[in-house]
């Protein structure tokens, strides 16, 4: 650390734990002030040396042979210094034996100490803040006061309350939001200083990234997030709402200073987790709105304010999952009437809240606001999308894709979301069986669900979905980890299964991806393969041989392969893939036939000669053919 010698103005350098007592200055920057080399050099033809000279003649009158002031004890022209300096700014000015307040632009008794605007800067605030006294003086180096004596007037131009000042209280027992509405209406000439000024003030220390902007604010409220559960630091209003979650500059705590600690509920509160996007937090949650919007309720309130009337934030549920919430009507802190509400109705919910950066923009529209004002719902309407009375009220609002009331009531801590209705069916089914795909969204977000509830008629989710053709909700269930992908319907059919009967390739091809079984049986023992030749479903099959790996030569109970049952269906394109596929022409069929006979009983002169270009077998005995057969296969072989 630098001082400055007050009897010859000489620098000298100690160690941080070696460091005698000195006197600070904290003062507005003017112009030609002296710099580390200007001292060094001993260049003092500047206007800056009247100040240091006047610090120094006042330390020395206070007994101290040492002085720190900014302007000549950093090297401003190192980086590294510099950042170092800022990082332990507020820890020299609290370890200064005097500080004083050189106030320019006051001059006793003509102006008022409150008018002065070194009030009015940022980087004043830590230096009125962490000193143990603070001396003001005026333009001629007269004493106007403490910060003792001057509390109350001090208090009035700076909204830091009395108690703070005198030191009866330290700064801890300050909420975040109220000591950040002491920097909202100060300046800094460099906007990253906005933030930087305030990191002592906060116990925090992080990079200096000059050239950053209004992206160091956000830093600093996370650096603060991270040691730090006071929910009161998203207790800010504003129209720009660019930061999400976090304020983009402390102005936006400029009607905050009245804000408190508070836990209503005497619930504990666990640590908030910041992400690169985002910041996870433990909130009760309310819904009060359209299009998955809701409050969430800080563990503050206004100091002096109701009990029962806590601060509360405005949230959408942007995929209305309860998985990801922005912050919508920033300009506007909710003070909720809890008593309004059942607490079932604001269960304590872990929300991952979006934090934006700010990006150049063309756009007209910058700050991201949203007007919801006509989206808000009446404390009546809430009760009657709530529907306590009803049971079934998540039933019927999901089997009628309303997706508002079902979002409501999943806000609920009370509701079954697994209530099975006469029937079997649950919220979740009756909305797969409807295509109510943001329901089904909405639904399988719940840990809680439960998936392989089955319905009446023997149908499972998945195979309902399949069996209705709706691809995007077979793709929520494939994708939602909930569901068995081989479970078994009606007739012990697999959604594949359904998919082959349906003739959707699409189908088909989404469930291959998904790993399900093309060697699942059904309750007749086929495979989906059996009834997409049935079904004489040539690109399926090709799909279900070529990128299934569906097993050929697979038999059902009645001893059918796939090749014999496109021999009996007359499908010439089919049975030529197959046996280009290796399906052996000898294989059995119900009655021990061969493949020859059933291409004879069809009448299918083509199946009949690809068979035999395949080598197919023309003994009579071996192959089974009967005496009817055998004559036809003469006649054939006679006309040829």
């Amino acid at each position: 650390m630098r001082l400055l010698r007050t009897e010859d103005y000489a620098i000298e350098e100690f160690a941080y734990d070696d460091v005698p007592e000195y006197a600070i200055l904290s003062h507005r920057w003017a112009k030609e002030e002296l710099t580390l080399q200007d001292v060094q050099g001993r260049i003092f033809n500047k206007q800056g040396f009247n100040k240091i000279q006047g610090c120094c003649l006042r330390a020395q009158a206070d007994k101290l042979r040492y002085a720190w002031v900014d302007t000549c004890c950093i090297d401003k022209t190192s980086s590294a210094e510099l950042s170092e300096a800022i990082n332990s700014m507020y820890l020299w000015y609290y370890k200064a034996k005097r500080c004083y307040a050189y106030l320019a632009d006051v001059l006793y008794p003509k102006a008022s100490v409150e008018r002065s605007e070194w009030f009015t800067r940022g980087w004043t605030l830590q230096e009125l803040l962490a000193p143990s006294e603070v001396y003001f003086l005026d333009k001629n180096w007269t004493d106007l006061g403490t910060r003792t004596s001057l509390q109350q007037t001090v208090s009035r131009c700076t909204g830091i309350p009395p108690s703070i000042l005198s030191g009866e209280r330290g700064l801890e027992t300050v909420s975040i939001a109220q000591r950040m509405s002491w920097a909202a209406r100060r300046e800094t000439s460099r906007v990253e200083d906005g933030a930087y000024c305030l990191m002592g003030m906060f116990g925090i220390n992080m990079p200096l990234i000059y050239g950053e902007g209004q992206r160091a604010f956000f830093r600093l409220q996370e650096e603060i997030m991270k040691m730090s559960d006071d929910h009161s630091l998203f207790a800010w209003e504003s129209s720009d709402a660019r930061g999400g979650l976090l304020a983009s500059s402390p102005a936006a705590f400029s009607g905050s200073s009245q804000v408190m600690q508070f836990n209503p509920f005497d619930t504990p509160k666990s640590p908030l987790t910041v992400s690169s996007r985002g910041v996870y937090v433990d909130l009760r949650f309310i819904g009060c709105g359209k299009q998955g919007l809701g409050m969430a309720i800080l563990h503050c309130k206004d100091r002096g304010g109701e009990d029962k009337k806590p601060l509360a934030i405005y949230l959408r549920d942007t995929s209305m999952t309860m998985e990801r919430f922005i912050r919508v009507r920033c300009d506007k802190v909710a003070r909720l009437d809890t008593t309004k509400f059942r607490p079932s109705q604001y269960p304590i919910r872990r929300l991952y809240i979006h934090t934006q950066r700010i990006t150049l923009t063309r756009n007209a529209d910058d700050t991201g606001q949203q007007d919801v004002s006509d989206q808000l719902y009446s404390v009546d309407k809430i009760r009657e999308l709530m529907d306590f009375t009803n049971p079934t009220a998540l039933l019927r609002a999901a089997e009628l894709g309303q997706l508002d009331a079902v979002w409501m009531l999943l806000t609920r801590r009370d509701v079954d979301i697994n209530l099975r209705r006469s029937d079997g069916h649950t919220a979740l089914s009756l909305a797969v069986e409807n295509h109510k795909g943001a329901i089904v969204k909405a639904l399988l977000a719940r840990n809680d669900v439960k998936t392989r509830l089955e319905s009446e008629g023997g149908w499972d989710l998945l195979t309902l979905a399949v069996a209705s053709g709706d691809v995007n909700i077979v793709k929520q269930l494939l994708h939602s980890d909930k569901v068995h992908v081989n479970s078994k319907g009606k007739q012990g059919k697999t959604a594949l299964h359904y998919a082959v009967l349906s003739g959707s390739v699409a189908l088909v091809k989404l469930l291959l991806e998904n790993g399900l079984d093309v060697e699942e049986t059904d309750a007749s023992g086929r495979r989906p393969l059996h009834h997409a030749v049935e079904k004489g479903q040539e690109a399926i099959v090709r799909l279900l041989v070529d990128e299934g790996g569906a097993d050929i030569e697979a038999e059902d109970r009645t001893l059918l392969t796939p090749l014999l049952c496109a021999i009996r269906n007359g499908n010439a394109t089919i049975v030529e893939f197959l046996l280009r596929k290796g399906a052996g022409v000898e294989g059995k069929g119900d009655w021990y036939k061969a493949p020859l006979a059933y291409a004879l009983d069809g009448d299918s002169d083509a199946i009949v000669e690809l068979l035999v270009d395949k080598g197919a077998k023309r003994d009579w005995r071996r192959s089974g053919l009967c005496p009817v057969l055998r004559r036809k296969w003469l006649s054939r072989k006679s006309s040829s």
